[in-house]
This record gives structure tokens, C-alpha cells and sequence, in this order.
């Protein structure tokens, strides 16, 4: 399946080299300092037929200098080189110097630096990057071509490898990288009206070791500024494999119509940050820096999948083109998961379906009191039902997993469970068992239809649902992805999942008849909804 390329955002991190000493820090401050530039130059130049202008400034570093420096101050300097090339693109750097037993300027203390225990007793420079709309590697080129075009303004030369070989690939950490696409408005305002974030936050509500954060702004504008962030656990919840804390942003201008139709900002960006604070406190490696490129682009390709945005960048309607992103194809697809959501859902219906229906009275009493307190104690249970604890523990332990037993508390382990049941609870026909049994016709399965059916395992693993009418028949399958008539498209073909189906459906011992006259509805990759008979649609 062909797949959009994401863009570079936002990257921040910090380069060593050892390779020169202080060289090309002393260099530097050799010709800023004084006449001609009195610490500040402005000039412009091309790389690679890019214009760019560049502005070099200093701010005073923490660090006290050396005896040897012979510097009139009492504090080093830091060299800050600011580039601005076409477009929003920016690549910012901080020169900063390093030497053993660095002081600090005001106090004399020695200042503990990771460059002491990384390096020894060796002088180096330390490079602190900020990109914007410039991949990292790109900034990395980008560092000694403009430290060259100082010199060049300057009259004097300059060795010229500084800066030209790698940085350290371990010691040189990066702690926060962002990508983005842009997609079209209308496209955007329905990640929040079908709750891919709902869902992924519903999906992770009820799990123990995650932690996540949802933060809604739609104050001025739909998506002016959603935001989903999620810590490591959280996201190897969602995705198999993935390590590094994120956060998913929906972001649109606080007022859109204020721009052109015509403008890509008139359309949201969708972004995904991994940065040091949502990966407990760790920075990345710079050379583990794909990686997390990797991670970033596949939450961003699922998410919007599972929300049933086309990933392709020539579908109609849905990426939209800025002076940074091309909405071009990626060379390589990023591995697509199947969305986790209705999985959850189809194994909290069978649990809850299996345990209503096996339970006995006491279990029973028990369910619709805890539901409607919160919670309860063994011993308060015990009194309230005239039972023995014993009793009521052997109740508990009829109710399974649907509920947790902490130092003598009973309460649900997930709070769908407790509202299913005191929604019965409070309704008017009140009744468990009968329940159970209406229950069992939403889920589609039949009395001798186990949680092993195949057909009830393909619905939750295409994110389908079938609904069923009044006596129990089935009525309409809903697929909730997107499908082509033509095989020549990257989407899969509605021909081949109504066959799937009736065999499926076939397989788990189910008349074929039955489903080949039921309705099936789903979404065309231009966006609109078609719906046709099951058994005309394999047939076509």
C-alpha cells in the first residue's frame, strides 16, 4: 500500500566532537570577537542552490575561562549561528567550548558535565542543534558550510574538516524530533468526530502501568490544538514494539478562515513529538536517531488508518502541500497495525457475555451491588446478603475476570463492565439473564458460537460490526475501513471482503443464506458510502 512521506518539524539535540579540540570554538571566537563584526555578522549565502540568511551572535556561557584563554572576561562565550533559508526552514546552532575541569564563572565550582565522564581529560566542542523544517542530517551539512562563510566574510581561513566529520554516534544525543502531514480541513475535524483519540484513550483507560494524557482546544476552531500523549508503556499498548514516549497533535491555526482557502495553513497539520519528557527523562542516541524516526512516522500512518484516512498521497482530498511538505509517496511503507480498539471491545463483550451468563445468585446480588456503589467490602457484602464471607468470596471468584480483589475490596476492572451493568440495574426491565441474551445477538454469535468462531474473529480483526433486528437476524455488516471495486486500487477490494465473510460466517456453522441477503456498508476511497448485498457484492 502506497503511504505518504512525513516531514520534519521540529528536532533538538546536542553533537560532540573531540576530533580538534577547542579549534574550531577558539577559530571562531578569533574572528567574532573584535573588529570587524564587535561579536555580531550578518550575511548570505547558497547551499546546494538554497539561499540562506545568517545571522551570528554570542550570549555568555556558566563556564569561567581558563588562565590560558587571555580573554577580558570573566565569563566564555557561546557562539550562536542562526540560519534562515527558504520558506520556514531554519537551522540554529549553539558553539559551546569543553575542557577538563570546567569552573563555574561565578562561584569557581567545578561543573559537572557529562562531557568529563565521557571523554576524559579532552578538550572538544559541543554543538547544540534546533532545527525547524530541516531534517537533522540536513542541519548537520548545513553547520559547516555556514561556520565556512564566517571565515570567507572575514578574510581568514579556517581548516577546512571542521565540522565535516560525524559526531560522536553515542555520546551526541537528540531529545526531542516532531513530523507532520497536512491534510484537508473537512478531513481532519473527522479524527474528532469518529474519536481516534477517544478510542485510543478508552482503549488505555482501564489498563494498569500506563499513563495518558488527552487535551482538547477547540475553544476557536475544531482541531485548533488536540493533543494525545502517551508514555512508553502507552504506546507499546497500541503499538507492537515501540519504545519512545509521544505525543499525536491535531493543530490548526486559531483562526484559518483568516488565510485563503487556496493557503495550506487554511488546513490543520497532523503531528507526531517523541521528546526526553514523555520518554521518562531519556534522550536517544544520535545514531538511534532513525529509529525514533521509524516510530514517529508509524504512529502517525496508524492513527490515521485506523481512523480510515487514505494513506496515500494521491487519494483525492486529503493531503494538502506546504512549502515543507510534498505529499509525495515514501520510498518504503512503514509497517500498518490493526487498530486495537474493537479488538478490546469484541473481548470485553465475550468476557462480560460468558460471565453473566455462567454466574449464580449470590454472584448475581453481588455484580448489581458493586456496580451501583463503586466498589464494596467482602465483610459489608456479607452483611448486606446474610451470607457467610466464605460465601461471598466463592461468589467472587464466579465472577472472574471481569472484577478485582484487592485486601477484601471488590470492584470492575474495567469501567465498561460497571456501566453495562448498572445501566441494567437502573432500567426499568431489569433482568441479568435476559440481558446475557441480547447481549449474545449484538455480538452476533449464536448458542453454539464460542469465542473461537471464526466469523466473530474476523469481525474484530477488520474492525467490522453486524447488527442485528428485532428476531435475532442479521441486518447490516458495517466494515470500518476503506474499500475499492477495483483491484488495481492500494485499498482492498469489497469483492473479497464479502467473500471472506460468507465464508467465515460459513466456517462457524451458520447458514450462508442468511448472510448473502444481509446489507454490508462501507467507505469508497473518495470518501462516500456504498452499500449492496452481501451475496451480490462476492458475486460481482
Amino acid at each position: 500500500m502506497t503511504q505518504v512521506e512525513t516531514t520534519p518539524h521540529e528536532s533538538h539535540g546536542r553533537w560532540k566532537w573531540d576530533d580538534w579540540g577547542r579549534g574550531p570554538y577558539d577559530a571562531l571566537s578569533s574572528v567574532m570577537l573584535g573588529p570587524p563584526f564587535e561579536g555580531h555578522l550578518e550575511l548570505d549565502l547558497e547551499v546546494d542552490g538554497e539561499p540562506w540568511h545568517v545571522q551570528v551572535t554570542y550570549s555568555k556561557s556558566g563556564f569561567a575561562p581558563r588562565p590560558r584563554d587571555n580573554i577580558n572576561a570573566s565569563r566564555l562565550y557561546e557562539w550562536d549561528i542562526v540560519g534562515r533559508g527558504p520558506g520556514e526552514a531554519k537551522a540554529s546552532f549553539n558553539i559551546s567550548p569543553r575542557h577538563p575541569n570546567m569552573r563555574h564563572w561565578q562561584t569557581g565550582d567545578r561543573v559537572n558535565l557529562p562531557w568529563d565522564s565521557q571523554f576524559g581529560e579532552v578538550d572538544g566542542v559541543d554543538v547544540e542543534y534546533s532545527p525547524s523544517n530541516v531534517e537533522p542530517e540536513r542541519a548537520l551539512e548545513l553547520l559547516p558550510e555556514f561556520y565556512a562563510a564566517i571565515f570567507e566574510a572575514a578574510g581568514e581561513p579556517i581548516y577546512h574538516e571542521y565540522f565535516r566529520k560525524p559526531p560522536h554516534p553515542e555520546y551526541s544525543r537528540e531529545w526531542a524530533h516532531e513530523r507532520y502531514v497536512r491534510i484537508r480541513r473537512e478531513r481532519a475535524e473527522t479524527l474528532v468526530k469518529s474519536g481516534v483519540l477517544q478510542k485510543v484513550m478508552h482503549h488505555l483507560t482501564d489498563m494498569e502501568g500506563v499513563k495518558a494524557e488527552l487535551k482538547i482546544d477547540n475553544r476557536e476552531v475544531i482541531n485548533h490544538q488536540n493533543r494525545l500523549v502517551l508514555d512508553p508503556a502507552s504506546v507499546a499498548e497500541l503499538l507492537p514494539g515501540h519504545t519512545y514516549g509521544r505525543k499525536f497533535e491535531i493543530y490548526q491555526l486559531a483562526d484559518p478562515d483568516a488565510v485563503s482557502k487556496d493557503h495550506p495553513s487554511y488546513h490543520p497539520k497532523v503531528e507526531v513529538l517523541a521528546n526526553k519528557k514523555m520518554n521518562d527523562g531519556e534522550a536517544w542516541a544520535w545514531a538511534d536517531r532513525q529509529r525514533v524516526v521509524e516510530e514517529i512516522d508509524e504512529t502517525l500512518m496508524n492513527f490515521l488508518a485506523w481512523d480510515d484516512i487514505p494513506l496515500a498521497p494521491d487519494a483525492t482530498g486529503v493531503y494538502v502541500p506546504d512549502d515543507h511538505f510534498d505529499a509525495v509517496a515514501r520510498e518504503t511503507p512503514v509497517e500498518l497495525y490493526p487498530d486495537p480498539t474493537p479488538r478490546l471491545e469484541a473481548k470485553s463483550d465475550h468476557l462480560l457475555l460468558t460471565t453473566l451468563r455462567d454466574m449464580g445468585n449470590t454472584a448475581e446480588e453481588i455484580a448489581e451491588i458493586v456496580a451501583t456503589d463503586g466498589g464494596a467490602d467482602v465483610d459489608e457484602l456479607a452483611d448486606q446478603l446474610g451470607k457467610h464471607p466464605a460465601t461471598i468470596y466463592r461468589a467472587i471468584t464466579d465472577l472472574g475476570e471481569i472484577v478485582d480483589l484487592e485486601d477484601g475490596h471488590v470492584s470492575y476492572r474495567v469501567r465498561k463492565y460497571r456501566e453495562e451493568i448498572r445501566a441494567l440495574v437502573e432500567s426499568a426491565e431489569y433482568a441479568i439473564d435476559s440481558y446475557a441474551d441480547r447481549l449474545q445477538h449484538v455480538m452476533g454469535l449464536a448458542d453454539h458460537v464460542a469465542e473461537c468462531s471464526p466469523f466473530q474473529r474476523w469481525l474484530a480483526e477488520n474492525g467490522a460490526d453486524l447488527e442485528f433486528d428485532q428476531e435475532g437476524n442479521p441486518k447490516r455488516l458495517r466494515i470500518d475501513t476503506i474499500l475499492s471495486w477495483f483491484k488495481a486500487d492500494s485499498f482492498e477490494t469489497a469483492q473479497r471482503v464479502a467473500s471472506e465473510a460468507l465464508e467465515k460466517w460459513t466456517r462457524s456453522g451458520n447458514d450462508p443464506a442468511v448472510l448473502r441477503r444481509t446489507s454490508m456498508t462501507w467507505t469508497t476511497p473518495g470518501g462516500t458510502t456504498e452499500t449492496g448485498f452481501i451475496g451480490a457484492i462476492a458475486d460481482r
